[in-house]
């Protein structure tokens, strides 16, 4: 990616996350950066591809960041604990840019109305359901219950508190991940 490109991705992220974005425009983004409104579409003809790039670099960096710092070979009850730590660490490291995609993602509509990128979102649920399904069918550390309600269950809770965590509204990161494990350890657990 170019300088200026990288400049005006990084400058809609900070601006979006302060003033929210219904105040977001490629005018005021122009006016930030001190450039023209036509540099700004030269390298982002549609406001929607500009908002997409930001949604694929931050699902992206998350990935990476997950990736780098979940335990995979273990059972399906560490997985779970360490894929919401991994989730609740990278927000409190990333909040300019999870403040960004919220806004983003609960807001940007298309002309009919419709939200642009809600679609995109329900695609975390598939690493949880498979998860699930892992823990209850093969390794047998979960109880039988509905991997998707779980997983939409879990995804609430982890998008709740990254708000949250990400406005500065929570400072001790540490027991939210503890408590949040807690809770879905409970809720999933096995009886004997």
């Amino acid at each position: 990616m170019t300088k200026t490109k990288d400049k005006i991705i990084q400058k809609s992220i900070e601006f979006i996350s302060k003033y929210g974005y219904a105040n977001f425009s490629i005018g005021n983004i122009a006016k930030e950066l001190h450039i023209s409104k036509g540099v700004v579409n030269y390298h982002f003809p549609q406001k929607e591809l500009l908002l997409k790039t930001i949604i694929t670099q931050f699902y992206e960096k998350a990935a990476t960041y997950m990736g780098e710092h979940m335990e995979l070979n273990t059972d399906a009850k560490r997985t779970l604990e360490s894929y919401i730590e991994s989730n609740l660490r990278f927000v409190s490291e990333n909040k300019t840019e999870t403040l960004a995609l919220t806004e983003i993602v609960l807001n940007a509509r298309n002309e009919d109305g419709k939200l642009i990128f809600m679609d995109e979102d329900k695609a975390v649920f598939k690493p949880l359901i498979e998860m699930f399904k892992y823990g209850q069918d093969v390794d047998k550390s979960f109880r039988k219950f509905s991997p998707e309600i779980m997983a939409r269950a879990v995804r609430s809770v982890i998008d709740n508190f990254s708000s949250v965590i990400a406005k500065g509204e929570i400072n001790d990161v540490d027991s939210v991940i503890n408590d949040i494990k807690a809770i879905f350890d409970k809720a999933t657990e096995r009886s004997n």
